[in-house]
């Protein structure tokens, strides 16, 4: 507690021994001894004790870097740190009362037998409801008014437990303090005469700061007030209430919006934010100093700039010592032009090595764009891999240098122990040779196995063949490996190149969210025909633990289906004793599973699968607010720092977070391998100029940007030159990307271009007022094609809606199990309170984040206003939540109301609704009226030509295998008939 901080700051230090050698004199012993030796256990006196020498040192460190307070609160104990600090005590008396106080305190709790032992707990009470439980609980007292609808009661231990009953049965919040005594309670009454006694002969101060008292009720003691710090000051305080609330909300009506909580962890902050919002303060600055099990350095470095950056008054030169000028980098610009392109986009040939074709005969080609070779050998090195493991070169000999223009074409022909490859330049229609090489090599890496899909027995017309690649059973007898495979299904789901997903990195640092990872539970039980596990996924699995846990699958399989009959009983059980009311961790769930002795591996902890600016506008502001490390966000971000960890052998945790200064040697690696991997340029230089992978990244992106996304446009598969196929734009769906859409793409007619519009803000009607320009400018002119899943299908339908009042024609809109709540959801404050009461019990269930939720503040704010709200909360939790995580359940939570809320529209075309059997649990445990659905998924009073294509499965299944064939097949059909009819072929 603090050691640290004492260590590394050496004003911090000075005062802790300052107030250390006045409390040695006092009491006869050293709180810095027990400070600084994490072996010694703190009791109920020393602790106290502690905690008071801490604030003081806050106080002085926080003066010495130029911040004053304009005034203080303090909260019981800490009434004697505030009074100090206020100038109302010297600091000898301040050390006097707060040992006093501690020590009569702890030697009352000691004294008393079990039979006597009092209890306190905290409850979800206002001041005026605990006063109406009196004739019930007659010795019952409320000990501290925490917020306006929480008090913390004392009494009688059984007369405390049975209020902790009362109120958990009334569906509020209640729990049990672990307190051996009743503060603020009749309990203390005999411990006043000797408090007055010990405390006899101090001399209080005028005030130089004003005081908020929590002592005395409502009471604002301005600066220049005459002492009030005397004796009877402090032995009302240590009987009576402590009017903490109140004492808030008049520091907030005085004009009061940043306060800073001087403390070991932040225990007042979620109290102060719970008042300051009852009091219409929505964006009080709530800064704790110190944090428990984080960086105390860092921390109160991290609680002067968020001083400094709300404009308070800071002397910065105090941070620093003395030094040289620094020599400032003058300023990189990014010029990149903005117009849409993505209708005119290559297919691949605008990165090393190329766009690949593998020949008849045997050998395999390459073309890609000059500008994009840097080199001959990683250009030929690059090409070998895609063919050959553990490629090494061998003998080469350039015959010419790069050309500047035009295009660079490869060929790579196999023979034993390896290849011989040769590099032409490619003008009209000559070729030139440039150079040749031989590689050695390991193993031929396997090409995609395709098995023979089995036929669906369920009731459907006959469709035709599409294209298949991925997606189907995998062969234990093929020549694809297991883990190459897994690789396939991981990298897929979470938007990664397969060759940029680095094994020894734990998915959740590479983002995995709830929807990804309950994704790959589908795919990989379907591909790898293995029994459903229900287990949860650990929170440091990588794809190394994975594989482990998927092999043992495949190899006892009887082993691990008696496992999943067993979870499967249980959960029956579960959800019978609890009539369904709880929401199992899908997020968290991994695709495959065996008991935990089966398989040697690190030890594993269960947690939640899957935050700096005031607007929580962005991933990176909710990340901030949960005080997580934030994983990469788009294709740039991930190729960035899966490289980094490839080539480093350690994770960068987070796109944010500062990387470590590399070698030389490292630092070259770094460079050569991103120069291949984009296809472009990244200098030594910009490795060591980026301290973050985001501003590493922004030197990657522009070598990307090939068309694969513009904006909110993201290119799925480019145009194939020469094509006139009818594009498919797909939407996408809550709370995910367009990347879901890949298994559908690849099942789709190989000549068929698909555009992803991804996420704007905004209600519905707003978003696709958005989409439809940018739409018109890849395709100028109808008949158009949309898809969507979950919300994805809500926006393709109002696209199509709005686009038939303009008169242009839709020629089919397909909903992915888009379907309405099969009853009607109240619009009342009694729903929202009931909403998010199941969202706290899914918070502390699955992030194990128990805070009192602010009801009363939530059921009169919108959906914006709420999941704010819940953020601030996350923020002074402490709770240590991924950034992809944060942003995935903001963007779920206001999708999900999207679809909640949405206001279909008549429509008089085409809609072909794909029909799952039902929604997935968690959604129904969120939301009850999703338990239900209508036969025609509430489309039918609205869409005048609906056609209804059911699927099985639930929601979440549709997008992968089984599923995603039949509607891929549907939809080849469909887009057929489309062509022959704009054709009239």
């Amino acid at each position: 507690m603090a050691s640290r901080l004492y260590r590394t700051n050496a004003v911090f230090a000075a005062e802790v021994d300052k107030v250390d050698e006045l409390l040695v004199d006092e009491a006869g012993y050293s709180i810095r001894e027990i400070i600084l030796d994490d072996s010694q256990t703190y009791e109920f006196e020393n602790s106290q004790v502690a905690i008071f020498v801490i604030q003081i040192a806050l106080a002085a460190t926080l003066r010495a870097h130029g911040a004053e307070p304009s005034a203080v609160i303090g909260h019981s104990m800490g009434e004697v740190a505030a009074a100090y600090v206020a100038g109302g005590l010297n600091l000898e008396d301040a050390v006097r009362i707060i040992y006093a106080r501690s020590r009569l305190l702890a030697e009352g709790q000691d004294g008393l037998g079990a039979a006597s032992q009092g209890a306190m707990a905290l409850v979800e009470y206002t001041p005026d409801e605990v006063k109406t439980l009196t004739d019930q609980f007659p010795n019952v007292e409320p000990c501290v008014y925490a917020a306006p609808t929480h008090t913390t009661v004392g009494g009688p231990r059984a007369e405390i437990e049975a209020l902790v009953e009362k109120a958990e049965a009334a569906g509020k919040m209640a729990r049990l303090l672990d307190v051996k005594g009743a503060g603020h309670t009749a309990a203390v009454d005999v411990l006043l005469g000797e408090l007055a006694a010990e405390l006899a002969g101090i001399e209080p101060s005028k005030l130089t700061a004003g005081v908020y008292s929590s002592v005395d009720r409502e009471a604002h003691y301005r600066v220049g007030h005459a002492a009030i710090h005397g004796v009877d000051y402090w032995t009302k305080g240590m009987r009576h209430p402590v009017w903490f609330t109140q004492a808030v909300n008049v520091a907030v009506g005085d004009g009061h919006t940043t306060f800073v909580e001087l403390a070991p962890n932040p225990v007042a902050l979620m109290s102060v934010a719970a008042t300051a919002w009852a009091a219409g303060l929505a964006d009080a600055t709530l800064i704790p100093t110190l944090k428990r099990k984080e960086d105390e350095a860092d921390t109160f470095l991290a609680a002067l700039a968020q001083l400094y950056v709300h404009g308070h008054a800071l002397e910065l030169a105090t941070l620093f010592e003395s030094g040289p000028y620094a020599a400032i980098p003058r300023t990189a610009y990014l010029r990149k032009e903005f117009w849409l392109n993505s209708q005119v986009s290559s297919s691949g040939n605008s990165r090393v090595p190329g766009a690949r074709v593998a020949l008849p005969d045997g050998r395999h080609v390459w073309e890609v764009q000059a500008s994009a070779v840097s080199g001959f050998d990683a250009l030929v090195t690059a090409a070998a891999s895609q063919v050959f493991s553990d490629v090494a070169l061998g003998a080469s000999v350039s015959h010419a240098s790069v050309p500047a223009a035009g295009t660079v074409v490869t060929t790579l022909t196999s023979h034993l122990g390896g290849a011989s490859v040769q590099v032409h330049a490619h003008e009209g229609s000559a070729f030139t040779l440039l150079h040749e090489a031989v590689v050695t090599s390991g193993d031929v890496r396997p090409e995609p196995v395709v098995a023979v899909e089995e036929r669906s027995s369920s009731p459907m017309e006959e469709l035709p063949e599409v294209v298949e690649t991925f997606g189907d059973r995998w062969d234990p007898n093929g020549n694809q490996k297991l883990e190459d495979r897994l690789a396939i299904i991981v990298a897929e789901s979470m938007g990664y190149a397969p060759e940029d997903l680095p094994p020894e990195v734990p998915l959740i640092e590479l983002g995995l969210d709830s929807l990804s990872a309950v994704r790959i539970k589908n795919r990989v039980e379907y591909e790898f025909d293995i029994p459903t596990v229900q287990l949860q996924a650990v929170r440091d699995a990588n794809l190394r633990e994975v594989e482990k846990y998927l092999r043992y699958a495949i190899e006892n399989r009887d082993e691990v289906q008696a496992l999943a009959d067993k979870q499967a009983a249980e959960k029956a059980a579960e959800q019978a004793a609890e009539s369904g009311a709880t929401a199992r961790d899908a997020a968290l769930e991994t695709a495959v599973a065996a008991p935990e002795t089966a398989v040697p591996s690190a030890e594993y902890q269960p947690a939640p699968v899957v935050a700096a600016q005031t607007d929580l506008g962005g991933k990176e502001a909710f990340a901030e607010a949960a005080g997580s490390d934030v994983p990469p966000r788009d294709n740039a971000e991930r190729m960035t720092f899966a490289t980094w960890a490839v080539v480093t052998k350690e994770s960068a945790k987070g796109i944010f977070n500062t990387l470590p200064i590399l070698d030389d040697e490292t630092a070259e690696k770094l460079a050569a391998r991103l120069t291949e991997r984009a296809g472009g340029e990244i200098t030594f230089d910009d490795v060591l100029d980026s301290e973050t992978i985001e501003q590493l990244a922004d030197k990657v992106r522009p070598h990307l940007e090939d068309g694969e996304i513009d904006g909110v446009v993201r290119n799925l598969r480019a145009r194939p030159e020469g094509s006139t196929a009818t594009p498919v734009f797909a939407f996408h769906s809550a709370g995910s990307s367009t990347v879901a859409y890949e298994p559908l793409l690849r099942k789709l007619p190989a000549g068929t271009p698909m555009y992803g519009l991804e996420r704007v803000e905004g209600p519905i009607a707003k978003r696709a007022a958005e989409y439809v320009p940018l739409i018109k400018a890849i395709q100028p002119e109808g008949p158009y094609v949309f898809v969507g899943w979950s919300l994805g299908g809500i926006l393709a339908y109002e696209v199509a809606r709005q686009m038939e009042e303009e008169g242009i024609e839709v020629a089919y809109v397909g909903l992915l199990d888009t379907v309405m709540p099969g009853t009607k959801i109240p619009d009342t404050k009694d729903e929202v309170r009931k909403r998010w009461e199941r969202y706290a019990a899914f918070a502390k269930k699955t992030y194990n984040v128990d805070y009192p939720i602010p009801y009363d503040k939530l059921v009169d704010s919108d959906d914006e206003g709420q999941i704010r709200i819940i953020t601030d909360l996350v923020k002074l939790s402490g709770a240590k939540i991924p950034g992809g995580i944060i942003e995935h359940q903001r963007t779920s939570w206001l999708d999900n109301r999207a679809i909640q809320t949405a206001e279909l529209k008549e429509y008089g075309g085409h809609v072909t609704l794909y029909l799952a059997d039902k929604y997935h649990d968690d959604a129904i445990a969120l939301e009850p009226a999703y338990a239900t659905r209508e036969e025609h998924g509430g489309w039918g009073p609205v869409v005048k030509d609906l056609e209804i294509v059911y699927v099985g499965g639930d929601h979440l299944a549709v997008v992968d295998e089984p599923y995603i064939g039949k509607i891929a097949a549907h939809l080849s059909k469909t887009l057929e008939n489309i062509e022959s009819a704009r054709t009239g072929a």
